[in-house]
């Protein structure tokens, strides 16, 4: 059977399970997703500041207002901490029910891309609908962006779930139905006369309802990008006369009717104060003003998005480039057109904000994998050549050129421990081999090679080399002193440093003392301050002789020497 078939003619449900993709591409997902998810502590800043929300509006019985170290959190809407909570009350507090969400999501918008690439190729190329469904799934799940933002806690994960949920649909809706009413014209010869079905087809409500969900996750931009992308859509199309068929306003109302309800309940209990930091400080002032220095350059988020796509970067850079372009082409080709709008509009959107991070565009990547999938499947032979030629190579030039970097980046960051770059060599080894053996086999078992070494290398990275760097991320080092020392979530605070790792690791509340009068009384009270070692020339000399040093560590994230310090119970005569 050649790379141009289907895979199987047999129904999905009635292959053995060995030969059903799904089995294959969860056993993928087991692997990359959840894999030693709890084996290393929270990466600062935004793991531990959406833990410690969660874990703080549960043990205050509190489900409506995000709370971080006993204030508001305006930074993200209530759906993540919906989710983190119950794992947290279930399995305890910890870094697995914190990365839990954002793997579980991850491994459903797998399995929807497959699902959403199936439904549009039965359209399109019925007999390649097995075989593109695979590469798309299957590609996303091994990219090395996808595979790190499944491993984190952060929401970014259900907004990706939530939008690649919700434009596949609304475009197989518009698909779906332009073919009916065509259809239905033909039939009765009649265009004049015929009207737009009022009713909603089941899977556009679906698209509304994850447009709902997605504003939970991450706000407005849940709803403002399908609007964009679609607009960019019908514009290139030609085709306003039926953005009906999207059934816009009833969609808004629906997913008005997921979101609405929260925003209302939080606005009312904290007198509109969470709104207006979450709207104007964390979503138009991030767009207007680069925030805690993001800014950005030139070409970030093209160049972000081919390295996030490692190891098919090749693939998707030849299905970009030799793919068509020219505007009729493209309204022959829809779903092509679609994917390009998804991913354009994505990159010039971020590209104008102020605030940059190569996150923002990761929900493009859905994009990305069905577009690589459509052109496998309507390319000739001589592109799919040129496109693996591409895979190989640049696979191989990446591969290097990460366990080089890396490594010299890691010798140069903690001396010594550069070696644990090595995870990733089986992908030097395999797409080396790969160049070599290129003739000898079918793109088929290249890609399954491809995937199964970053599978090796992911399985090493989770499992050595973030496990032994593990130690140079001193919060938790410096919990268990401050406990150690007896002092407890009430007795801890910071002075000219904070993370809130330590905040999640020691419990409790971390205040964050300004000046040297707080700090002194803070210390004669009997408690403790974290504090970077050179604010000590702030202290009153009279002082230093009394100070009690519990540990001295260098953070990582500071970037200097921090102490952990108390000051000697005074001596009543």
């Amino acid at each position: 059977m050649t790379d141009s078939q289907s895979v199987s003619n047999q129904p999905v449900s009635n292959q053995p399970i060995l030969k059903q993709p799904l089995f294959w591409l969860l056993l993928i997902c087991a692997v990359n997703f959840f894999a030693f998810l709890g084996g290393h502590t929270l990466w600062d800043v935004d793991e531990p500041n959406n833990a410690v929300c969660a874990r703080e509006m549960l043990l205050g019985h509190n489900w409506w207002v995000p709370m971080f170290n006993g204030d508001y959190r305006f930074d993200k809407p209530i759906l993540i901490y919906w989710l983190m909570m119950p794992l947290d009350a279930l399995f305890g507090v910890n870094e697995w029910t914190a990365r839990l969400p954002s793997a579980l999501s991850m491994t459903a918008l797998v399995v929807v891309i497959w699902a959403m690439t199936r439904r549009l190729m039965s359209a399109f190329a019925p007999a390649m609908r097995d075989h593109a469904s695979l590469i798309a799934a299957g590609t996303f799940a091994t990219a090395l962006h996808i595979i790190v933002i499944a491993r984190a806690a952060v929401p970014d994960p259900l907004l990706m779930l939530a939008l690649g949920i919700a434009l596949p649909a609304l475009l197989i809706s518009y698909l779906e139905q332009s073919q009916q009413e065509q259809a239905q014209q033909k039939q009765t010869q009649q265009k004049q006369t015929q009207q737009p079905s009022k009713q909603m087809p089941g899977l556009l409500i679906a698209a509304y309802v994850a447009i709902g969900f997605g504003t939970l996750a991450k706000g407005p931009i849940a709803g403002l990008m399908p609007l964009l992308i679609v607009a960019a859509f019908l514009t290139l199309m030609g085709d306003w006369k039926n953005w009906r068929l999207f059934h816009p306003f009833k969609g808004a109302v629906i997913a008005l009717a997921v979101a609405l309800p929260w925003y209302i309940a939080v606005g009312v209990m904290t007198h509109g104060v969470w709104l207006e930091g979450f709207i104007f400080h964390h979503n138009i002032d991030r767009f207007t003003d680069p925030l805690q220095g993001h800014r950005g350059f030139p070409g970030l988020y093209i160049l972000s998005v081919l390295l996030g796509w490692f190891p098919w970067t090749g693939l998707l850079a030849a299905m970009l480039w030799f793919g068509s372009w020219r505007l009729q082409a493209l309204r022959d080709e829809p779903v092509r057109l679609f994917m390009l709008c998804w991913i354009g509009v994505y990159i010039l959107f971020f590209s104008i904000a102020r605030t940059q991070l190569p996150n923002y565009v990761l929900p493009l990547f859905p994009a990305a994998a069905m577009l690589m999938a459509f052109g496998w499947a309507h390319g000739c032979e001589a592109l799919r050549q040129r496109g693996m030629r591409w895979l190989i190579w640049v696979a191989l030039l990446l591969s290097l050129g990460i366990v080089i970097g890396g490594g010299l980046g890691l010798e140069k960051q903690w001396p010594g421990e550069g070696f644990y770059i090595l995870a990733m060599l089986p992908m030097v080894l395999v797409s080396g081999w790969l160049v070599w053996k290129r003739k000898a086999l079918s793109a088929v078992s290249m890609r399954f090679v491809l995937a199964a070494g970053m599978a090796v290398s992911i399985a090493l990275l989770a499992g050595w080399s973030v496990k032994g760097i593990d130690h140079n991320k001193i919060s938790q080092t410096l919990a268990v002193k401050a406990t150690e020392a007896g002092f407890d979530g009430a007795e801890l605070a910071t002075f000219r440093y904070f993370q809130p790792s330590l905040l999640f690791y020691h419990g409790g509340r971390l205040p964050q003392l300004n000046d040297i009068g707080e700090m002194a009384d803070w210390l004669v009270a009997g408690k403790a301050v974290v504090m970077a070692q050179d604010a000590l020339e702030e202290l009153p000399k009279e002082i230093i002789p009394y100070l009690i040093v519990h540990a001295r560590v260098h953070g990582m994230y500071a970037r200097k020497w921090l102490l952990l310090v108390s000051l000697q119970p005074l001596q009543r005569k």
